[in-house]
């Protein structure tokens, strides 16, 4: 069976990316109705809801997840219910649209979701549970750390390198080689030309990175 964690937007459009690939959910995983912008299931009609705790109850053999929790800049929801899932035994299916582009010789983790018209070059890697969303390019030899999200339209130039939980904003652009630390937010439409040292957000035309508060 197929859970879903989470019902709201970004698990809408995974929605319809697993629908393309001819998969359909059984059930949604979430603490309450609010927020639900799911579909109802083709096979099974509305979907289930289940408690975080009725899902860590189940046979993790019999499940397979898939982590619908978005980000607009936060990441450690996400992070902290994948590792929760993964401590009791639980997988999780990596995905990608069938309009994306990946490369044979990329590295794709468990987990990971290209989603629409997202392009992954030649050796790239994308650690687990990491985010390539819609339009976004990950160039050749970059590496993009756990829970990490790039985010619409977001273009990251040859060997750029991402650590972990850290948001690239919608449209932002990453030049040729710098290094984005862990737990960083790159703003939307920034250019960043130099590299970004762990727990900084860097915003503007070019960059300029501060400490997060």
């Amino acid at each position: 069976m197929l859970l879903m964690i989470g019902g709201g937007g970004h698990a809408r459009v995974l929605q319809e990316v697993l629908r393309e690939a001819g998969h359909e959910l059984g059930g949604y995983v979430a603490p309450s109705e609010a927020g639900l912008a799911l579909a109802s299931s083709e096979e099974v009609g509305q979907l289930e809801r289940i408690t975080d705790e009725q899902a860590l109850a189940l046979d993790p053999e019999s499940v397979l997840l898939i982590n619908g929790l978005g980000s607009t800049g936060d990441l450690s929801l996400r992070a902290s219910v994948f590792e929760k899932f993964k401590a009791a035994g639980f997988n999780f299916l990596q995905t990608s649209a069938q309009t994306a582009y990946v490369s044979e010789s990329a590295s794709l983790l468990e987990g990971v979701q290209v989603m629409h018209k997202a392009v992954v070059n030649p050796t790239a890697l994308l650690y687990e549970n990491v985010i390539v969303n819609t339009g976004a390019i990950v160039e050749h030899n970059n590496v993009i750390g756990a829970h990490s999200h790039v985010s619409i339209g977001a273009v990251l130039a040859g060997n750029v390198t991402v650590g972990e939980r850290t948001h690239i904003g919608a449209n932002a652009t990453i030049l040729q080689g710098v290094k984005i630390g862990s737990n960083c937010i790159i703003g939307a439409g920034a250019v960043v030309l130099n590299d970004v040292s762990d727990g900084h957000v860097a915003i503007g035309v070019p960059a300029v990175a501060k400490k997060r508060g």
